[in-house]
């Protein structure tokens, strides 16, 4: 009997826990969390990089431990807007209007900073009225909702803008609307590739304990002008980028990277290999639909696993504070950073 618990207990502690063919630990806090809200991306669009010239190629957007799908709608629309959908995400919650109002809200960041914490936005591609900063324009609530954050716009600047470049030290100023130097009014000559690996790398060496967003407007405006070309020059910075956070995530790393979308659209792709030859030489052929109900979660590192399965899209929000107690055997959900 003694032989069989001793026998029990052997292979109890050397079992190795995996998620999706891969090894996993449950449980783990993230430390550093490395965040990418992208409008319009939808899974299928992946083709544009899979499928190519090149050849059939797996991406970095498939190197993850999860997958997940989140509905689009909150309480007043069937189909969010983009900037409707990630307000949603970071504050968790459903009544977002697209107004002022939501600037009542309280963003993740928020409830971040109180546990040493500190957060950085880089924004790509955002129309004022799509802007994280537009929230600036709504008083007192919108400079609270704001405050703290570290943020880089990828916009061109005006005479007096403080400014960066991804050849230069990266500036660290809290409260400071920082943009891109090479931008102009048209286009920018940096990438999110050169921008992302240039900021990251200053921001997370200055705190230990970070949340990073990367938000990405620029995909979704080029498919909506059904612009195929530029569509998978921006989709491959952005897979580039995510590989590069990706890769943060190895060897017992603390971080979480997570990949959500908003207003995904169906593309109405070639259905043969002739068909998607032409398309991939002149991008004709192919038609832009409206926005999906649903949009696409991906999801790799530590708590990765709380991003499975299927729910709506302010769920996000509590998935990533919420998990089981570290290092204990507990079921209940909490959340760690209170």
């Amino acid at each position: 009997m003694i032989k069989l618990i001793v026998l029990f207990l052997i292979v109890g502690c050397a079992q190795v826990t995996t998620l999706n063919m891969k090894k996993h630990q449950f449980g783990v806090l993230p430390t550093r969390i490395i965040w990418f809200q992208i409008a319009g991306l939808e899974e299928e669009h992946i083709a544009l990089l899979r499928f190519s010239e090149s050849g059939d190629r797996r991406t970095s957007f498939e190197d993850n431990i999860c997958i997940g799908k989140t509905w689009a709608y909150n309480s007043y629309e069937l189909r969010t807007s983009p900037q409707a959908g990630f307000i949603s995400e970071i504050t968790g919650k459903k009544n977002v209007k697209n107004t002022c109002e939501d600037a009542n809200l309280r963003p993740i960041w928020n409830y971040l900073s109180g546990n040493g914490y500190n957060t950085g936005i880089l924004e790509s591609g955002a129309t004022p009225e799509q802007s994280i900063v537009s929230l600036s324009q709504c008083g007192e609530k919108g400079l609270v909702f704001l405050s703290s954050l570290y943020l880089w716009l990828k916009r061109q600047p005006t005479a007096g803008d403080e400014t960066y470049s991804s050849s230069e030290a990266i500036t660290l100023k809290p409260n400071q609307l920082i943009f891109d130097r090479s931008c102009g009014a048209k286009i920018c000559t940096s990438s999110l590739f050169e921008d992302f690996r240039a900021i990251y790398s200053r921001f997370s060496k200055a705190s230990h304990k970070n949340l990073f967003i990367v938000r990405d407007f620029s995909y979704l405006e080029a498919l909506e002008k059904k612009d195929f070309a530029r569509a998978r020059e921006i989709l491959s910075d952005i897979e580039k980028t995510y590989e590069v956070a990706n890769k943060l995530t190895e060897n017992g790393s603390d971080h979480l990277v997570l990949l959500t979308t908003a207003s995904s659209r169906y593309i109405d792709l070639p259905n043969q290999g002739k068909d998607w030859y032409e398309f991939d030489k002149n991008f004709k052929n192919a038609e832009v639909k409206k926005s999906k109900l649903t949009n696409l979660v991906i999801a790799n590192g530590v708590r990765a696993e709380n991003f499975c399965g299927m729910y709506e899209d302010y769920q996000i929000f509590e998935r990533i504070l919420s998990g089981p107690k570290q290092q204990g055997h507990e079921l209940m959900i909490i959340n760690p950073f209170k």
